[in-house]
């Protein structure tokens, strides 16, 4: 592991925990500055939780025998001195692995047993049972510990053919696999459908999560690493061996599970090694090398500068022996590069301007409010000190005054709670599109277009109604929350024209981003269901998995997509009434130190020493603002 690599992903962490602070920060300043307003320092609670635990995910993909899990251990773990995880010849890894740091819990290996396919939960799901794992300690201080345990994701076991042909794990109409039937009725299957190694290694520690994938009969028997976990990852390195190129298998992975999810995706030419001839100049090699990476562009429709070649092995070794020559001609540093200064760095600005949507439009709101609080006091003191010294009736005339502007302020605010008894309906109507009952009926009747005829013309009709009521749902949702933004816009132009107080925008609800998942996973379907490997009708199990993991993801859409309304509403209502609640309090108090000054000329001055104190402390709370707001942009 570089130095830079290394520094990177600490900055990265750094990065993140800076903004997380700095939230939370705001959050307490806001809690201060309002201890009614919860709406927003629950909102920021959010935004700073998720920083904190926001992860870098770096998925490695190949056909089996690429190289994945050596160039896994060359990237992150060369400085242990040995291999952490099994990549011997015969001997890699035959499940999924996740590879993550967390303090909640012991460094351990979790296994999930592979007959939990039988079971209708997801893997996101499953991840939370913990009652369905296997789990080994390890001992980071012992290597040989550490690689005895690892070895348990090689493991595989013999099961009956029927059971995995129901498992989806053989497929004895496929030729190139009936050679593993044995004479007794059985074939070898991974013994494990995913493993999960929490491991305290300083790159993991500092929000880095590895995902190694095994060959395609993996990622096709898990629909939901291809629809979900893959797309997900924020970088995806695709393996394939520079002496054969890219292999029909090779492209079939390639094109059916990398080039259309991932955000961020490379080809990395892995055992250049093997190229590496002495009867052959240097130049010469270089150039059998050259015209393999640029014929694997030319193949995946990549740019020349997206195909890297390496030689994990030997990049393994240099380290190791601690050989800086060998180590460069690996090429294992052109990739180090890559992720310390490209897919990190995207990542950290992808995180900022995530922020920057949610945060800085409070922060703008919250400067506008202190300087509006900031006027009020000023010109309170103002007219203070205009009255001090006149007679009783000119301070009763400013009391009279005072309160007309409070009863046409009344006026306006019971009109709006008229208003806002309409938004909650409407509101209330609109989540009413977006409820658990609404998503059972529309998954329900989808399944059941589905199960009535388990080919893949079942399967597209099941998963295009579900999609296509939900898409439905989503916009009926949006044209609901236009309209309530529409009655809400004329009360907030009302309180800003006739009392003065701040113009409020609320942003929209855009559901558009849950409605394009929704429309991916449609097209995710029709390109499964064209894909001749699918079209057998002995495939039924597959297509049943294949439904729940888009089932699953289409929930996950529809879910978040209700949760984004519920908390627009909140948004919409809640910074008015707080406001509304501010202005009216204020006018209660000057109506009240008026009322005390009548009565008592001689409380004057000490209210104007009270609001003095006031605007100083709404000083320094703009300092403070400013402070938190530059932490948050540096």
């Amino acid at each position: 592991m570089s130095i830079h690599l290394e520094q990177e992903v600490a900055d990265y962490s750094a990065r993140r925990m800076r903004l997380a602070t700095a939230i939370t920060d705001y959050a307490d300043w806001l809690d201060r500055q309002h201890g009614i307003d919860a709406e927003r320092t629950l909102r920021l609670a959010d935004t700073a939780s998720g920083l904190r635990q926001d992860k870098l995910v770096v998925a490695f993909v190949a056909e089996f025998s690429r190289g994945k899990t050596e160039l896994i251990n060359a990237l992150f773990f060369a400085d242990h001195g040995q291999r952490l995880l099994p990549s011997d010849a015969g001997r890699t890894t035959m499940c999924p692995t996740e590879l993550y740091a967390s303090a909640d819990e012991p460094p351990s290996l979790r296994l999930l047993p592979i007959e939990t396919r039988r079971r209708d939960e997801s893997l996101a799901r499953l991840k939370h049972m913990t009652i369905e794992w296997c789990r080994v300690l390890l001992d980071p201080t012992d290597p040989r510990q550490l690689q005895e345990s690892l070895k348990k994701l090689t493991e595989t076991k013999s099961m009956a053919a029927v059971d995995a042909i129901e498992l989806g794990l053989w497929d004895s109409e496929d030729p190139s696999e009936r050679h593993q039937l044995r004479d007794d009725g059985t074939v070898e299957v991974p013994a494990w459908r995913y493993g999960m190694v929490n491991y305290p290694h300083p790159l993991l520690q500092a929000g880095l999560t590895i995902l190694d994938t095994p060959g395609l009969n993996a990622l096709g028997a898990e629909p939901e690493l291809t629809l979900s976990v893959i797309p997900n990852a924020h970088a995806v390195m695709y393996l394939l061996a520079t002496d054969t190129g890219v292999t029909r298998s090779d492209l079939e992975i390639w094109q059916k599970h990398v080039h259309r999810h991932a955000n961020y995706h490379v080809a990395v030419l892995n055992k250049i090694d093997m190229l590496w001839d002495e009867l052959k100049s240097d130049a010469e090699v270089q150039a059998t090398i050259e015209r393999q990476a640029e014929e694997t562009a030319r193949v995946l429709k990549l740019p020349r500068s997206r195909v890297f070649t390496v030689s994990a092995q030997k990049a393994l070794v240099a380290t190791i022996r601690g050989d800086a020559a060998l180590r460069v001609r690996s090429g294992i540093e052109s990739l180090e590069y890559l992720l310390a200064h490209q897919v990190i760095p995207a990542r950290r600005d992808m995180l900022y301007h995530a922020v920057s949507r949610e945060v800085v439009s409070l922060l703008d709101e919250s400067r506008v409010d202190l300087s509006a609080r900031l006027k009020r006091s000023s010109d309170e003191l103002i007219q203070l000190s205009q009255l001090s010294g006149k007679n009783r009736e000119l301070i009763e005339q400013a009391r009279a005054s005072l309160q007309q502007e409070k009863d046409s302020y009344d006026a306006t605010a019971a009109q709006f709670r008229v208003t806002r008894k309409m938004v909650q309906k409407q509101g209330e109507h609109l989540l009413s599109q977006l409820s658990d009952d609404t998503l059972s009926v529309i998954c329900q009747a989808g399944r059941a277009v589905m199960e009535s005829s388990l080919t893949t013309r079942g399967l597209t009709s099941g998963i295009r109604q579900l999609s296509e009521q939900m898409v439905e749902r989503l916009q009926h949702a949006t044209r609901l929350a236009d309209n309530v933004l529409d009655a809400l816009d004329q009360a907030y132009t009302r309180f800003h024209r006739q009392h003065n107080l701040p113009k409020m925008q609320v942003p929209r609800l855009d559901l558009g981003a849950y409605r394009n998942r929704l429309e991916a996973l449609t097209r995710e379907t029709e390109a499964f269901c064209k894909d001749p490997v699918n079209l057998m009708l002995e495939k039924r199990f597959m297509i049943r998995r294949f439904y729940a993991g888009l089932a699953e993801e289409s929930r996950k859409a529809f879910n978040l997509a209700r949760v984004e309304a519920e908390r627009w509403l909140r948004i919409a209502l809640d910074p008015i009434m707080t406001r509304i609640r501010e202005h009216k309090q204020y006018l209660d108090t000057r109506l009240a130190s008026l009322q005390r000054i009548l009565e008592n000329m001689g409380t004057l001055h000490s209210r104007m020493a009270q609001v003095k104190q006031e605007i100083g402390a709404l000083r320094q709370d703009k300092l403070e603002l400013g402070r938190i707001a530059a932490q948050l942009v540096a």
